[in-house]
């Protein structure tokens, strides 16, 4: 293919996602100057290196911060500062980014701590501080990475927020509806990618270690006393698994609305009857539902990592719940053949009630 035609393709192609809405602006230039990976990797690890020597350097001249809450506050707040500039002046640097990226990291450790010092550990003034913080640096910085890890931290102080409010259980609800959210539609992560790739990533990665934390029993170690939230603490968890089945049964539509698939049809209520099927078995273990939503959505999406994700979360969370079954290995033995048995009377029910035509067979291959 010549040059001349590439770039022919390229600008048909870009036309097509602006008739879509999928694209903003002109077209972008090839970036032909982009160093081999090999190169790029080591210049990530000379920033961090970089921003060790030097963060050990100046940690030892502040051991004053340690403590002062106001001081760590400062400290704190002056490294994401420095970060956010090293961002902004040297985006493409590799080893700009990362030595920018390891002063951001270790600013937010700093700052968090003053607010840990300054606050009572487990009120809800400290969590929604936190929250609010991370929320400002997914904004401001715009790196992929540092907005993956502030996504998820900022996830998890929601989740201690709504726990120190006594609202047990209901954040992994609200995390796959933002989940959902992010990744269901085109236009948003493809027309400002930068932005919202990172987040859907940061979102998922905060949802996989709640998830674990609950079915490990770990969450009801780190749960917030809070007085009369006794019925939340029993219940809360059903209602975050309503909520998540409810996040399964939208997307659930949106995705076979993009196929053209009614949800009154035999496939639409198959669907739907599957999905309050999973609702029920997540009352029983941890996961299940969120990892198949994850699934759904890089199926969805096309996004292989979504579904390397969601496919090893789901083997996970079931093996989990197979090895802490209070029962004799005969009967785990009995439960995992007929488990298999209806996962493969399904398959056939279904190849035989919705044939595959040639044509799907092909747009499939």
């Amino acid at each position: 293919m010549s040059s001349k035609q590439h770039v022919m393709d390229r600008a048909q192609l870009w036309e097509q996602l602006q008739v879509h809405g999928l694209a903003e602006g002109d077209l972008p230039p090839v970036n032909a100057g982009t160093s081999s990976w090999h190169i790029r990797l080591m210049q990530s690890i000379a920033g961090w290196i970089g921003a060790l020597f030097l963060l050990g350097c100046v940690g030892m001249g502040l051991a004053f911060v340690i403590d002062s809450a106001v001081a760590a506050l400062v400290v704190g707040a002056i490294g994401c500062l420095a970060a956010y500039a090293i961002f902004r002046v040297a985006r493409d640097n590799d080893f700009a980014t990362q030595f920018g990226l390891a002063i951001s990291l270790a600013a937010q450790a700093i700052f968090v701590f003053g607010l840990f010092k300054q606050f009572e550990f487990g009120t809800s003034a400290l969590y929604a501080l936190v929250l609010v913080f991370e929320v400002t640096l997914v904004v401001l910085v715009p790196n992929f990475i540092h907005r993956v890890l502030t996504t998820a931290t900022a996830a998890l102080a929601l989740w201690y927020l709504l726990n120190s409010l006594g609202l047990y259980g209901i954040a992994s609800g609200i995390l796959t509806g933002g989940l959902a959210w992010v990744w269901l539609d085109p236009r948003r992560w493809a027309g400002n990618g930068a932005l919202w790739r990172p987040i859907g990533y940061g979102i998922l990665l905060a949802l996989l270690q709640i998830e674990s934390m609950r079915l490990f029993g770990w969450s009801m170690l780190l749960w917030s006393s809070a007085e009369g939230n006794d019925w939340w603490m029993r219940y809360g968890w059903w209602i975050g698994t309503a909520l998540t089945t409810a996040v399964l049964l939208w997307s659930a539509t949106r995705m076979l609305a993009q196929q053209d698939i009614a949800a009154t049809s035999k496939a639409g209520l198959a669907a739907v009857g599957a999905i309050l099927l999973l609702s029920v078995l997540s009352l029983k273990a941890p996961g299940i539902a969120t990892a198949v939503l994850i699934l759904l959505l890089g199926f969805t999406t096309g996004n292989r990592i979504l579904m390397g994700v969601g496919l090893f979360a789901l083997l996970a969370f079931v093996s989990r719940y197979y090895y802490y079954m209070q029962t004799t290995l005969l009967l785990k033995s009995a439960v995992l053949a007929v488990s298999g048995g209806l996962l493969l009377g399904a398959r056939l029910v279904l190849h035989r009630v919705f044939p595959a035509t040639p044509e799907t067979e092909a747009s499939h291959a």
